[in-house]
C-alpha cells in the first residue's frame, strides 16, 4: 500500500491501517518523511512500521535529472545516492521515482512530458543513471521509474526510450494505468505492456473516473474507467511476480479504499492465476 494514501494522516496510521487490512508493505512517500534527511527518517520510519509488524518495500525518491544546468543535475545524483546508500543499509531494495518534470499545461498532460521532450533531455537523465544503476546495483537495490504525468517518461513509449538509452539491468519501469490514463499521449490498453516484457521492475495500481472532461482519482480499483482486471492478467501472462502497489489519490476515508481495493486485487489475482 503506497503511503499517500494515508497523506492526510501520520506515518502510523498507514501502518495499522495496513496491517488490518491485510497489506504486505508500504511505499514510502516524502508526505510521510523528510527526504533531504532520510539517513536519520528512514530508520525512524522502519521502526513504526515493525511496531505493527509492517515493512518498508519502497521508498520514493525525486529530482531533477533533466536540467541544462549540470549542478543541479549533480546535486540530484548525489542525493539519489544517499538514498541507494540508506535503503540498502537498512534492507529496503527498491526505490521509485523519476527523472524531472516538464510541463506548460496545468490539466492537458498530453502536452507536458514527453511531448515536450528533447533528446537532450533523454540524454541528460541517461547519463546520470548510466552511474546511478550500477551504483544501486552494486548495493543489492532497483530503481524504478514510475509511468506518469509531466515526466519524459510519461508514455510506455518514452519509457523505453529512457530505459534503452540507460541499460541497466536494474534501471526498470514501473507502470501506472491511472496516470496514464490522464494522458492523452500515453497507451491506454494492457497490451502495451508487451514492450516492457523483462522490463517492469515494479507496478502501481490506481483507477481514474472521466467525467464532462475531468478526470477524478476519487475512485478505489474496481470503480474508475480502467478495467484493472485486464491489467493484472497481463502481468501473470509476462510473468510478472515481483511487488505492486496500490495508491489512493482520491478524496475521502481512505480507509475505505484501503480495506476494499485489497479485496479487489486479490480476486483479481486469483482468476488470473486460475486462468
Amino acid at each position: 500500500m503506497h503511503s499517500y494514501t494515508f497523506r492526510t494522516y501520520p506515518l502510523e496510521e498507514a501502518f495499522r491501517a495496513a496491517r488490518q487490512f491485510g497489506w504486505g508493505g508500504i511505499e514510502l512517500q516524502p508526505c510521510h518523511f523528510n527526504l533531504e534527511n532520510i539517513a536519520a527518517e528512514l530508520p525512524r520510519c522502519i521502526e513504526v512500521g515493525k511496531s505493527y509488524g509492517v515493512p518498508i518495500v519502497c521508498v520514493d525518491f525525486g529530482g531533477d535529472f533533466i536540467n541544462e544546468n549540470p549542478q543541479v543535475v549533480a546535486e540530484s545524483v548525489a542525493a539519489v545516492e544517499m538514498v541507494i546508500e540508506t535503503c540498502a543499509r537498512y534492507g529496503v531494495h527498491l526505490i521509485n521515482g523519476g527523472v524531472g518534470s516538464l510541463s506548460v499545461h496545468p490539466t492537458d498532460y498530453g502536452q507536458n512530458g514527453s511531448a515536450l521532450a528533447k533528446e537532450a533531455h533523454y540524454e541528460r537523465a541517461a547519463d546520470a543513471f548510466r552511474h546511478l544503476g550500477p551504483f544501486a546495483g552494486e548495493r543489492g537495490v532497483r530503481i524504478v521509474f514510475e509511468i506518469h504525468m509531466n515526466t519524459i517518461h510519461d508514455t510506455v513509449a518514452s519509457t523505453v526510450r529512457l530505459l534503452d538509452k540507460i541499460g541497466c539491468d536494474n534501471v526498470m519501469a514501473n507502470p501506472d494505468p491511472g496516470n496514464m490514463f490522464s494522458t492523452s499521449t500515453a497507451e491506454h490498453e494492457p497490451e502495451a505492456l508487451d514492450k516492457l516484457a523483462g522490463r517492469v521492475g515494479y507496478f502501481h495500481f490506481k483507477n481514474c473516473y472521466l467525467h464532462a472532461g475531468q478526470y477524478s482519482y476519487s475512485v478505489k480499483l474496481a470503480d474508475g474507467h480502467i478495467d484493472l482486471n485486464r491489467y493484472v492478467q497481463k502481468l501473470v501472462e509476462l510473468g510478472y511476480d515481483d511487488n505492486v502497489c496500490v495508491e489512493y489519490c482520491g478524496a475521502g476515508d481512505p480507509h475505505a479504499a484501503a480495506e476494499e481495493d485489497i479485496k479487489y486485487l486479490r480476486a483479481c489475482l486469483s482468476r488470473a492465476c486460475k486462468g
